[in-house]
């Protein structure tokens, strides 16, 4: 997710006092009578007392203190509210919550969380951060939870298809929760952090940051025993300045191992082929964590990939796991998805599974919506790769279309937040893609303007993705009437929008035929 909230240092440094406050503050009395509900899921509550401990705030609004408030969800967006939740407002660039503490409880809020003063014909909680406390109070509930192993994944790349393969693998093992969609932000790991419940014996939790710091936060909340860096690209750069500034920034993630009354014995995953590897086993001598496990290509790693063959179907290739081989073979496109098996393989084994418990997730894993998902189309394949896009992900998606039989067509939209390098990394990825045998460019947005002249003959800059799409049905139609095979990657940040090319081009050409076998 490209996180739009920046923090200011000094609202941090305030932040990283609140987070490293042992047990949050809370009294032995209250660490013995948490007053949580956990007989059943069904029926699981939190008691609004211990939340105003949690999060160090004050009663205001209508309280009798002899009653013990519960609320059973929380929620930030009315729009969602369910009867009986917590309503917490939300102060953001665009919008404040506050303005909605009416019609939340007129929907069954049965209390609320502020960062101003409120009449309240229900029970309120005053804080300084609404925000803050939200981290908090996702903090204190992770506490009580019972998980076996929560694991914490961020990277440049890949780690929204690597936390759906662990949850493949994970799921058939014990009940699991793991991040939905894009909550990965400041806001979205303590939703999903509270919505642990004591059944679950797993947690997955993705990590986005576009700055510096985000990453240490959302750690500390979550404290993970296991942590995982997929890797470190090109992502972000305007927020993270350079390349050194991402690989230090996705090395926070080590912070929350080893947090202080949790957690003894943190393991730290990290891809030995990555900018970055020497950079964060400095970082993980410096923290203390001395379980490490690495993967990659490089005959460094403990779990080591290859013999790497990919085909219009799928991957396979050889995992050699701490000495021992094993032929692994996947129904998804991209030969940089072998990385992603390799960091759940050995997340799996950190977390104690066995190989048999570890191989039918991988076996039967077909990828994630939006990210290299290839559907059959009159002349060969649609690879719809639309739902993000940085310099190092279009690089693995070219080399993807590329390996398809038949003529590649590249639509690309715009790539995000690359800073003042935003028309030199967009030139690059042009040259690269001519480099790589790719036959024609269909780009659309402003940064993009340039590439067509740094790709040469066949490539197009459009306005609207309507012009785009109209210019590269009239191609395929050609392919179509000459028999010809043709692939097409779709791909561009989430500013750009290029699901509806996708869609508009799938709705003329998309066939019956599976995109991949089952």
């Amino acid at each position: 997710m490209e996180n739009k909230l920046e923090f200011p240092e000094q609202w941090l440094s305030h932040l990283q006092t609140k987070i490293d406050d042992s047990d949050n503050g809370l009294n032995d009395e209250v660490k013995d009578n948490r007053g949580l509900n956990t007989q059943k899921s069904t029926c699981f509550s939190w008691v609004l007392q211990d939340v105003q401990q949690a999060v160090e705030g004050e009663f205001i609004g209508a309280l009798d203190h002899d009653q013990r408030v519960c609320f059973d969800s929380v929620s930030t967006d009315t729009r969602t509210l369910k009867p009986g939740a917590l309503y917490i407002a939300i102060k953001g660039d665009q919008f404040d919550g506050h303005d909605f503490i009416a019609q939340a409880i007129q929907q069954g809020a049965v209390a609320v969380l502020v960062s101003e003063v409120v009449k309240s014909v229900v029970p309120a909680i005053l804080v300084d951060n609404t925000t803050l406390a939200l981290g908090l109070f996702a903090k204190w509930h992770r506490q009580q939870m019972p998980v076996k192993k929560l694991i914490a994944v961020t990277g440049s790349n890949g780690k929204t298809t690597t936390k759906s393969l662990l949850l493949n693998i994970f799921q058939n093992v014990g009940k699991t929760l793991a991040t939905e969609g894009n909550l990965n932000n400041n806001l979205g790991v303590p939703r999903t952090l509270l919505n642990l419940r004591p059944e679950h014996e797993f947690a997955i939790i993705e990590m986005g940051a576009n700055h510096r710091h985000e990453i240490s936060y959302l750690t500390q909340l979550a404290a993970p025993d296991i942590a995982l860096i997929t890797n470190a690209g090109d992502a972000h750069l305007e927020g993270f300045g350079s390349l050194q500034g991402v690989v230090e920034a996705k090395g926070e993630i080590f912070q929350g191992l080893n947090h202080s009354g949790i957690k003894k014995e943190g393991v730290a995953v990290i891809n030995v082929d990555s900018n970055g590897y020497l950079d964060w086993v400095q970082m993980i001598k410096a923290l203390g964590v001395v379980k490490v496990v690495r993967f990659g290509a490089s005959d460094k790693a403990d779990i080591i990939i290859s013999n790497l063959n990919t085909t219009d179907h799928g991957i396979a290739f050889h995992l050699t796991i701490y000495g021992v081989s094993h032929k692994v073979t996947m129904p998804v496109l991209g030969a940089h998805n072998a990385h992603n098996a390799a960091a759940c393989v050995a997340i799996s084994l950190s977390a104690g599974l066995s190989w048999c418990e570890i191989f039918p997730g991988l076996n039967t894993f077909t990828g994630v919506a939006g990210r290299l998902q290839p559907q059959a189309i009159s002349t060969g394949r649609l690879i719809d790769d639309s739902y993000n896009a940085n310099p190092s992900s279009v690089k693995a998606g070219i080399d993807t279309l590329v390996n398809l039989a038949g003529q590649s067509i590249l639509c690309l939209g715009a790539m995000a937040e690359l800073g003042e390098g935003c028309e030199q990394a967009h030139q690059e990825v042009a040259r690269y893609a001519k480099q790589q045998g790719v036959d024609y460019l269909f780009v659309y947005g402003k940064a993009t303007q340039n590439m067509p002249d740094e790709f040469g003959t066949q490539a197009f800059y459009f306005d609207s993705h309507s012009q785009l799409t109209a210019q590269v049905a009239q191609i395929l139609e050609a392919k179509l009437q000459k028999n010809m095979t043709a692939n097409l990657l779709v791909k561009g940040s989430r500013s750009a929008n290029m699901e509806k090319v996708s869609q508009l081009l799938l709705s003329q050409f998309a066939t019956t035929a599976q995109g991949t076998p089952n």
